[in-house]
């Protein structure tokens, strides 16, 4: 669980060693995504592929405005899967969001055994199993793995928005299926693919500068939730040289209740009085 909220609060796991059933509580009513056709709210909605992703049919620069999801607070329900070399899980996982602010995950099977709070500075799980804490500060990550880590780029992943949002200064061309936005954030190349007509992520593939670490996020099942479309299914797969060989990592996300909230969910968190730091 750990190395499963590190890979989430880092964007990537891009430079380390390292829970269908939906429902709609509340919908705040923001006029940003005009989904084709009006889907009626909660209707999964085919977001078409990205084709040939490796190759640009034109060499024509556009311009496109994604489609991001906008809320005051989330409440998710997810089924984890988490695959490693030399390990794999499956657990539910409770996320409660509030936007740009803080996300609050836990992972409770009958009781709760593990907590993770991230904030615009920091990242904390408590192992309650082993009654351990584990805290770090983007700062010192970013410092680590030659890379700008934010908050925001863990609330977008987990959304479904863009992680580093588009500039002026990306490149944007015209492509099967839809549009590539190629981005470099410090010594990493980004490459985003939007789907047409929808303008939704679909997938987005990233690779440091030598191309030994790699990441690929894949992005299905979307719902359709007034003017929003919302993944349900979120797919990552990470590559990192380790030992002289290549370890791979893989995080299947499947959300199985989405809430939208007007008031907030709970972000109830402490490190209890006998936990060791990590």
């Amino acid at each position: 669980m750990r190395h499963f909220i590190l890979a989430i609060s880092c964007f990537t796991v891009l430079f380390t060693t390292s829970c269908k059933r939906n429902k709609i509580s509340k919908t705040t009513a923001i006029d940003s995504v005009a989904v084709a056709g009006n889907p009626v709210a909660g209707t999964p909605v085919e977001v078409p592929s990205a084709g040939n992703t490796g190759t640009v049919t034109s060499a024509t620069k556009v311009d496109v405005n994604p489609a991001e999801v906008d809320f005051r607070f989330l409440r998710i329900k997810s089924k984890v899967n988490y695959s490693s070399d030399n390990d794999s899980q499956s657990f539910p996982l409770t996320v409660h969001i509030e936007k740009d602010n803080k996300i609050w995950l836990s992972v409770a099977v009958g009781l709760e055994v593990a907590r993770g709070l991230i904030t615009r500075d920091s990242v904390i799980f408590l192992d309650r199993l082993h009654r351990n804490y584990y805290k770090y500060d983007f700062a010192t990550l970013s410092k680590q793995f030659n890379f700008n880590l934010s908050y925001d780029l863990v609330q977008s992943i987990l959304i479904g928005n863009m992680p580093v949002r588009k500039t002026e200064n990306d490149e944007v061309l015209k492509q099967d299926g839809g549009f590539a936005i190629r981005q470099k954030q410090d010594f990493v190349q980004i490459e985003n693919f939007i789907a047409e007509p929808t303008l939704k992520l679909q997938k987005l593939m990233a690779s440091d500068a030598t191309g030994t670490s790699k990441m690929q996020i894949d992005y299905g099942n979307f719902l359709a939730i007034n003017n929003f479309l919302f993944p349900q299914e979120i797919m990552a797969k990470i590559e990192a040289p380790k030992d002289d060989k290549t370890a791979q990592t893989l995080i299947n996300l499947q959300h199985n209740r989405i809430d939208f909230l007007d008031e907030s969910p709970g972000f109830s968190f402490s490190i209890p009085k006998g936990y060791s730091p990590k």
